[in-house]
């Protein structure tokens, strides 16, 4: 798998950094940056190796739950085939309810309004003249 090439990759540049560091701490005076450089290199490995792990375990429950999934869809369609008599009972069922309602009378026809002569509409109040608010007028 291309995990298993990365990781690979991952240990042996580990392998050689471990090396050099030892290679490092005796030519050299010890510095922290490159010690602390060289342990988050390490720790980096180690959180690569897990993920790896981890991956490898989804893998492999993989065909199991692939499985799983395709009998779930065959319950299902048989499930759906078993229900459409009872999808089809259900809609003739609802189709008979209409017989059950009550029903509601209409009202007698009103009779028709007489027609009178069209109402002479009222002289509109001039606008206020002064900064007072308008008073309502009660209808005549």
């Amino acid at each position: 798998m291309l995990t298993d090439v990365i990781g690979n990759a991952a240990r042996s540049t580990l392998k050689l950094l471990g090396g050099a560091e030892h290679e490092v701490e005796s030519h050299t005076p010890v510095e922290q940056p490159l010690h602390e450089a060289v342990a988050a290199l390490h720790h980096a490995a180690e959180s690569m190796d897990r993920h790896v792990e981890v991956l490898e375990d989804v893998a492999a429950t993989l065909p199991a739950m692939t499985e799983a999934l395709v009998k779930l869809t065959e319950q299902l369609g048989e499930f759906l085939h078993l229900a459409a008599p009872l999808e089809a009972a259900e809609r003739e069922v609802a189709g008979l309810g209409h017989l059950f309602r009550r029903r509601h009378r209409q009202p007698a026809a009103l009779p028709a309004p007489r027609a009178t002569a069209p109402a002479v509409p009222a002289a509109e109040p001039a606008p206020p003249t002064s900064d007072e608010p308008p008073v309502a007028r009660a209808p005549d």
